[in-house]
C-alpha cells in the first residue's frame, strides 16, 4: 500500500483482538516494574478511550459504566485527577459537570 492510499478501518473482530493483546499487555505492566507504552502512546491510548466513550454515552439512554470492578477506587481517582489536571479544571468545576443533567435523545 503506498502512502497516498487510504488505510482501511479494522472491523469489529480486528478491534476485539487487539483489545485482548492490549488488556493483556496493559495487566502485565501493572504487575511488574517498566514502561511498556512510551508517555505518547499512553496519551493518544486514553484520549481515544476518552473520545469513544464521550460519543458512546451521548447516545446512549442510560449512564454506561466505563470501568470494571477490578479497577480500584484509588486508580479510577487517580486517572480523574489527571484528567482534571490536563484540562486545567478544579474541584469546582467537576461540581459544575457532575450535576449537569442529562438529556434524553
Amino acid at each position: 500500500m503506498s502512502p497516498s492510499e487510504p488505510q482501511s478501518r479494522p472491523g469489529p473482530a480486528a478491534l476485539a483482538e487487539q483489545l485482548e493483546d492490549l488488556t493483556a499487555l496493559a495487566t502485565s505492566a501493572a504487575a511488574g516494574p517498566g514502561a511498556v507504552l512510551s508517555d505518547e502512546e499512553l496519551r493518544r491510548l486514553l484520549s481515544a478511550a476518552i473520545r469513544l466513550y464521550a460519543a458512546v454515552s451521548e447516545r446512549a439512554a442510560e449512564d454506561i459504566v466505563p470501568i470494571n470492578s477490578d479497577v480500584s477506587t484509588t486508580d479510577a481517582v487517580v486517572l480523574a485527577c489527571a484528567l482534571l489536571k490536563a484540562q486545567e479544571l478544579n474541584p469546582f468545576d467537576l461540581a459544575l459537570w457532575f450535576s449537569r443533567t442529562r438529556v434524553a435523545g
